[in-house]
């Protein structure tokens, strides 16, 4: 009966780290014309549901090109696939990409689930994808970058054009 005892303790602390750990929420991905491979954008959620102040934002390839494994972004990539983060004093977080360095984004908090609000076609509007391509040079030039996500106001789909040359 101890033994039985002992063993439910340790699944029940163990059990409460697991669900003590933070949440990621995906905010949107970065597509390319490269290959297959993604990059993720995730928000760290507490249990509580808040936003994790301290890590607050996760971002990692999905190798699909290979066997969908997850990696991370090198210290390299990140000029091109990094951000910046910051809280501000009315309580929300501030987004900006390098790969979209001109448009600000806030992670916003819609029917229990973040998201990335930006301005898609001088509309307001939730990210959910950014494509980027590139052309085949030894040093590779990004040409144009479309952003696709869902209109506020109308629930339809938006999408933008960026040519970057």
């Amino acid at each position: 009966m101890n033994k039985i005892f002992v063993l439910f303790l340790i699944l029940m602390s163990s059990s409460s780290i697991l669900f003590s750990q933070n949440l990621n929420m995906n905010l949107f991905k970065i597509e390319r014309n490269k290959n297959a491979n993604i990059v993720m954008y995730d928000v760290r959620v507490l249990p509580g549901g808040s936003i994790d102040k301290k890590n607050p934002m996760d971002a990692y390839w999905i190798m699909k090109a290979e066997q969908g494994q997850r990696d991370e972004i090198s210290a390299f990539e990140k000029k091109a696939y990094g951000y910046k983060i910051k809280y501000n004093e009315s309580g929300d977080y501030e987004l900006v990409l390098k790969a979209v360095s001109d448009r600000q984004m806030q992670i916003v908090s819609v029917d229990g689930k973040y998201k990335a609000k930006i301005k898609i076609n001088n509309k307001d509007a939730y990210l959910s994808t950014v494509y980027v391509f590139a052309n085949d040079s030894f040093i590779p030039k990004v040409e144009y970058i479309i952003l696709t996500g869902i209109d506020v106001k109308t629930s339809n789909k938006i999408t933008e054009k960026i040519i970057t040359r």
